[in-house]
């Protein structure tokens, strides 16, 4: 590991932590690979993850940047909840999970294992991509009836509708260059062509777990969703701190108090969130589903006049429509 990629890593780190200390505390981190944000010998920390060592080892293979120094995994989280996969390491004083909230199946399920797997006050440390700098970015926010229904089902692997929305529509979106240029959003390329949603459809319908993106998220979004599950659906989390995305990166930070009554207010966070969240040049003024577009601009700026407006690119259901027919 290069020393810039060593210092990458320890400012993700103190801006995920920023004052809260791990120190004398026992928690797990979700996903370490081989760069934990805490690791042995700052805390009694366990690593837990979907594969065993050897498993990862063998899905990352040709890829040693996840493989080299990879940790040892503690526990194996299959079918059983985290507390009873965790047994009398429960409850946790923390639990950190960078880049893996995006793809699980359930959301409101996977935070209510965390919730009941802290002690109350216990901290979960979040590292979220914010789709406006990630292959996400043409891809709709994650509504609030897939969050309901992914729960009601009690989903173990991703939904249909989000599988295909994944495939269909995520972008090759260079970071650096969208924050240095944001025009560029409007010329990015598809990662895969049409034949991808046949492919992707028939292993779905085999029952095999297709790892996506499930959750599609802004800083804002985020916040209004938590609110939701807070109020709606018995999330008991409180906002304990929050860091937007900054220049030239890609993920934002959020840690959550398990708590008995919550208290915070969603509503203002989610407001205070859009109305701090950094753009880079050449952003519109106007916000479109957590991007901004000329299109979208366009659009405002001429519905009086019934401007004709450009046609939008191939939707999810238009590009599968297409490979159908051709069935």
């Amino acid at each position: 590991m290069d020393f810039e990629y060593q210092q990458v890593l320890a400012r993700r780190k103190a801006r995920l932590l920023s004052d809260y200390t791990v120190a004398g505390k026992r928690g797990i981190e979700v996903g370490p690979l081989n760069r934990p944000v805490v690791r042995r010998d700052e805390a009694e920390v366990y690593y837990v993850d979907h594969c065993t060592t050897e498993e990862l080892n063998r899905k990352y293979v040709g890829y040693p940047e996840h493989t080299s120094g990879l940790e040892e995994i503690d526990f194996v989280w299959g079918e059983q909840s985290l507390v009873e996969l965790l047994g009398d390491i429960a409850p946790l004083d923390f639990i950190v999970a960078a880049h893996v909230i995006e793809h699980v199946p359930d959301l409101r399920g996977w935070l209510g294992e965390m919730h009941d797997a802290l002690k109350v006050g216990g901290r979960l440390l979040l590292i979220i991509p914010d789709k406006r700098f990630t292959f996400d970015i043409y891809r709709r926010l994650s509504s609030w009836e897939e969050v309901v229904q992914a729960h009601q089902e009690k989903r173990r692997r991703p939904g249909m509708r989000v599988m295909l929305d994944h495939f269909a529509n995520i972008v090759d979106a260079p970071t650096w260059p969208l924050w240095d240029n944001y025009e560029t959003a409007d010329n990015l390329q598809y990662h895969h062509g049409p034949e991808i949603l046949e492919s992707a459809m028939k292993q779905y319908l085999e029952g095999q777990y297709m790892d996506v993106h499930t959750w599609v998220f802004t800083p804002w979004h985020f916040m209004h969703l938590m609110g939701r599950m807070v109020s709606e659906m018995a999330l008991r989390f409180d906002l304990k701190f929050f860091l937007t995305t900054q220049d030239h990166d890609l993920e934002f930070y959020v840690q959550l108090e398990r708590v008995d009554e919550p208290s915070t207010e969603w509503a203002g966070e989610a407001s205070d969130a859009r109305n701090g969240a950094i753009w880079p040049p050449g952003a519109p003024q106007i916000p479109a589903d957590g991007i901004v577009s000329k299109r979208s601009v366009a659009i405002i700026d001429n519905v009086e006049n019934q401007a004709t407006i450009p046609p939008p690119r191939f939707s999810l259901l238009q590009r599968l429509k297409t490979r159908l027919e051709k069935l």
